[in-house]
């Protein structure tokens, strides 16, 4: 077995185990969107009430840019690092018991969340290098990668097929053995004028094919300006044979919005480029979701538009997709339920195990969305709060089986003290009323929602990214639920149960 295979037999494992969910469960939530559909769900024995911070990390950690969060499962937690010297902006592994550094990685600058197996091994890459650690920190041989920093979270495709998407817009592939296999660009001419479509978002992923939202951006600065805003959602297929392993199998122009004669006469390639990557701010936009077979966008506004997002769904085809949902929805996340049974996923639908498409509105709803767009049902976070609630995280969608009720976990940010806030806080034991953030579980079994726990961050600590979980049954503990948050100054990884 040469060194290359060595590196990827737990990459292997991973996929096995993502792959054959009817017989085979998820750990946690391992990598971005906790599945690779982008589901951000997972089974949890969520506390009912009491809960409280089983540790915070005690080690100084600077903000990380682009706060992406963490992975973890019941052996391993892996985050996005940041220090003073270059050798601390890799990835840090933590000790599930007390939070304390279980080792550093010291090869990689502001990585992408990585893939853990259910041994605890990391893969991850930065777009430079792509690297495996086991998890006590052994670092396996480092692999080269080109023109792909800065790049997107990897994903998993198929039964061995590793994901790599760059910002610039490099798509590759590598099997198990991490060597390429596959490479293109999404060049097109569009209106006479040449150019790439560039990734704006995080792939999704359903069998052997996955999903990418992409923008226009010409190839050089003579360009027709009404091509400026076409962005453009790819269903690309990977398959199992020696050639032509990656295809397109279907993509939908979205409405292009032209920008004034002023603001073209503003308008360069690079000023188009660097609006694209400071927009992404790697949010996620898209969802799979196996209950409806659908995906679903938040598709972000164009370069040089003042209007809001809006929310896509539609069903893919095969070789063709259908539009589902347009509406004016202003979308900030998305989560669906996703059963590890492959017979839940796809019996009737999915309907069996009662999953709801949930969607984070800017004005802080949580929204169930029925197939043909309309809302279904609608959780007022402001009402329930008592104040103007800013929802700061991803959300997490957590369940303890099947069957049960989901529960939305998320990082809150409140902007304004009231009587009606202060009368919700005390109803909480040892809350205190200055706190200005909070990590929220909203059980949703009641019509309108309501408050499970929520727990207040100290020294203006704000909850980024995707929140994690994991099981502590193996050691007789209860599960934790784990985030990463910072105050703009240090930042810190916090468990509670």
């Amino acid at each position: 077995m040469n060194m290359q295979t060595k590196l990827y037999t737990s990459f292997i494992v991973l996929l096995g185990i993502i792959q054959n969910l009817e017989c085979l469960v998820i750990d946690g939530c391992p990598l971005f969107g906790c599945r690779p559909s982008g589901s951000f769900s997972f089974y949890l024995q969520v506390p009912r009430e009491n809960v409280s911070f089983k540790w915070s990390s005690s080690f100084v950690l600077d903000p990380v840019p682009n706060a992406l969060g963490c992975v973890a499962d019941s052996v391993n937690i892996v985050c996005p690092s940041n220090g003073p010297f270059s050798e601390d902006k890799g990835y840090i592994s933590l000790y599930i018991e007390n939070g304390t550094i279980r080792w550093r990685d010291r090869v990689l600058h502001f990585p992408t969340l990585p893939l853990l197996d259910n041994y605890g091994d990391v893969t991850g890459s930065d777009g430079e290098k792509l690297v495996h650690y086991d998890r006590d920190g052994k670092l396996y041989p480092i692999i080269k990668c080109y023109g792909l920093n800065p790049m997107f979270s990897m994903q998993l495709v198929g039964t061995m097929y590793l994901l790599l998407v760059g910002e610039q817009g490099g798509l590759v592939v590598r099997d198990t053995n991490a060597i390429p296999v596959a490479e293109i660009f999404l060049n097109d001419t569009v209106q006479r004028t040449n150019g790439t479509f560039l990734p704006i978002s995080q792939p999704v992923v359903n069998g052997q094919r996955f999903y990418l939202l992409t923008e226009f951006v010409p190839e050089s600065e003579n360009f027709d300006p009404s091509v400026l805003n076409l962005q453009r959602l790819y269903a690309i297929d990977i398959h199992d044979r020696p050639a032509d392993i990656m295809t397109i199998a279907w993509s939908y122009n979205f409405e292009m919005e032209s920008p004034t004669n002023d603001e073209i006469n503003q308008v360069s390639r690079n000023e188009k480029i660097m609006h694209i990557r400071n927009s992404i701010q790697k949010q996620q936009n898209l969802l799979w979701d196996y209950a409806t077979q659908g995906v679903y966008v938040s598709l972000p506004p164009p370069y040089m538009s003042n209007r809001q997002s809006t929310f896509w769904g539609f069903r893919d085809e095969g070789n063709d997709t259908s539009l589902t949902i347009r509406s004016p929805l202003d979308v900030s996340h998305l989560a669906t339920f996703e059963a590890d049974s492959d017979d839940v996923r796809h019996h009737d639908g999915g309907k069996q195990s009662g999953s709801y498409l949930w969607i984070s509105t800017a004005d802080s709803r949580l929204c169930t969305i029925k197939s043909d767009g309309n809302v279904s049902r609608t959780i007022n976070v402001n009402s329930i709060f008592g104040t103007d609630v800013v929802i700061t995280s991803k959300l997490a969608l957590v369940r303890q089986n099947d069957t049960a009720d989901d529960i939305l976990i998320f990082g809150a940010k409140i902007t304004k003290q009231t009587d009606s806030f202060r009368k919700v806080v005390a109803s909480f034991p040892n809350m205190n009323i200055n706190e200005t953030f909070y990590v929220v579980a909203i059980d949703t079994s009641s019509p309108t929602g309501h408050i499970m726990w929520m727990q207040g961050l100290p020294d203006g600590y704000e909850v980024k990214g995707q929140i994690t979980g994991f099981s502590g049954a193996a050691y007789q503990q209860k599960d934790q639920i784990v985030f990463y948050a910072d105050n703009g100054k240090s930042a810190k990884i916090f468990s509670i149960n």
